[in-house]
This record gives structure tokens, sequence and C-alpha cells, in this order.
């Protein structure tokens, strides 16, 4: 039976995979601009543009495009970026690690203070820490996350001067021990995994918050009150586990948001990652790698509601792997 529902999940996330990536191929291709603008010369005219045309095979028809890209797509084929004049999967796979780990210290962090201070509201409802956390939580979950990145260049790089704006490395970044080379690493990185976490953050706080407080209002929780169990032990033994199991759901949909949050945070702190690579590929009308950037990100969000929902169906249970699918 799970076997069955594995496949049939397996199956419905390829349909959603390239359901996803077909509207994305013909979008781009109705949208106005020419990827090959950039070719045209005045000297040369249009001599140059045309042959790159011919040779990506932008002068066919758009189904006909489809049907090719379809049939290489089978084969393990992106085919070649416009503006990189490389694979797509060279140039994404060289990309990928930034935003990986960007997104991967991002959610430790998003997940560390959102149940520590989720914890501490939930478990003093009504009071002044209650109500500070909760106004604090809500007013950063609505702040734009640009305006968050703007905020902290601004404070500790033009003000301060503790952290650099931009870039992965510093000048001369080679030349550095192993050791100089990590810091150099965490410096520059500091801010954009901070600028990524707060909105996440408070999200999970906030989430965290209501989840705690339904568990404390249940009748077992009443009961092993009953038995004279202090509050702090209750909420720590019984109270907060059961409440952090929800938790593991918003997996999948947090690694959408982070990968969202990263097209923004990379574009601003000019982070060669995933997220500015598909902006770039955008302004530059480059298609192939605006669709391999769109499949890579829909694969990595379907991948990660498959884990949550296995780690759910592991943790709770409530839940069995036969109910997945």
């Amino acid at each position: 039976m799970f076997l069955k529902r594995l496949i049939r999940r397996g199956a419905a996330s390829v349909i959603m995979l390239l359901s996803l990536v077909t509207i994305v191929f013909f979008l781009v291709r109705f949208v106005p601009g020419d990827p090959t603008h950039q070719y045209y010369s005045p000297k040369l005219g249009s001599e140059l543009a045309d042959r790159i045309k011919t040779q990506f095979g932008l002068d066919q028809p758009v189904h006909v495009q489809f049907v090719k890209w379809l049939g290489n797509l089978v084969q393990g084929d992106l085919g070649y970026s416009l503006s990189f004049r490389k694979p797509v999967t060279n140039v994404i796979f060289t990309a990928l690690p930034v935003t990986l780990t960007l997104a991967i210290l991002a959610l430790i962090f998003q997940m560390i203070l959102g149940i520590l201070f989720g914890t501490l509201a939930g478990a003093n409802p009504n009071s002044k820490l209650d109500k500070t956390i909760n106004a604090g939580s809500l007013i950063l979950y609505c702040a734009p996350s640009f305006l968050i990145g703007l905020f902290l260049i601004y404070f500790g790089s033009v003000k301060l001067g503790w952290f650099p704006t931009s870039h992965l490395h510093s000048t001369g970044y080679e030349e550095l021990s192993p050791m100089m080379q990590f810091l150099d690493f965490v410096h520059h990185i500091f801010l954009p995994v901070i600028t990524l976490t707060i909105t996440s953050a408070a999200f999970t706080t906030r989430f965290v918050r209501e989840s705690l407080l339904n568990i404390l209002n249940q009748p077992f929780i009443t009961a092993l009150r009953s038995t004279g169990l202090g509050e702090k032990k209750l909420i720590l033994s019984h109270a907060l586990p059961n409440s952090l199991l929800p938790l593991i759901t918003l997996f999948g949909i947090e690694i959408g948001s982070l990968l969202g949050g990263a097209l923004i945070t990379e574009t601003i702190f000019s982070l060669p990652g995933l997220g500015r690579l598909t902006v770039d590929a955008i302004f530059a009308r480059d298609y192939p790698l605006i669709i391999g950037c769109t499949m890579i990100s829909g694969f990595m969000v379907i991948l990660g509601n498959f884990i949550a929902d296995m780690l759910h169906a592991k943790l709770d249970a409530r839940v069995s792997f036969e109910t997945i699918g």
C-alpha cells in the first residue's frame, strides 16, 4: 500500500513539475523582449543575432521549440545558456551551493529563534513578554525582506563598518589560510543569512506560540496539572514536544519561502547564487536558463514537502506512511 502511494505521489510530483516548466516555457516567450537583442550591432546589423537565433532554434515556431526541448529534457539535457554560452546544468550547479548554504543556515537559525521566542511567548500568555514578542514578530513578519536587507546594509556596513556590503569573499581570498577563508566567508554571508532569517523566524515564532497555547488547553495537560507536575516541567516534557510536531509539515513550505527570499537577498548582496542567477536570466531573456532555474527550484520545493511528510509520519504516531499521498 505504501509503495503504491509513494509511486502515486512521485507521479503527481512529476506532473506538477512538468506543468510548472511548461507554463514558464510559453510565458517567457510571449513576454515582450528579444533574447538576441544584445547581439545586434550598428555595423553588422542583425546578421549575428539571426545566426544566434538559428543556432538556438529561436527562429522556429514555439510549439516546435517546446517539442525539441521536451525531447532533450528526457535525455537529461536542459540546453545551453544564451548568456553564459555553457550548458545550463553547469551554470546552475555552480550557483546552487551558494543558495543551499544560505537557505540551510537561515532555516537552522529560523528554527532556533522561532522555537525559543515562540516558547517564551506561549508559556507566558498575555504577559508583557508575550505581548512584546507577539507585536515584534508581527512587525518583522510583515516587513519586506528587501527593506530588512537594506536596513542591515545601512547600519551594519555603511554606519558601523562591521560587515561587507556584497559578494562572498574578499580580495585575495585564495591566498588566505583555510581557517581565514572560512572566517572570511562567515563574515560575508552573515548579513544575507540574517536578512533571510528574520521574516521566517517571525513566522515560526507566531506558529509555535499558537501551537503551544493550543496544546496547553488540551484535556491531557489539565490532567497532568492535577497530578502536581510543575508548569515548567509540564511545558518542556509534554506540551512543547507535541506543539512542535505540526512545525514539521511547514518544512517544505519554508523551503519555497526561503528560495523566494533568496531571489531578493542574493540580488541585494550580489551573491552568485541561484536566486540572483534567476533574476539575471529573466532580465537577459535567457530562456533555457530561466527554465532550468525554475525546474531546480520547483524540484527542491517538492522534495522538501516530501521529506516533511516522511518526517511527520515517522515522528507523529497519529500519522502513518499509508495515509501519505
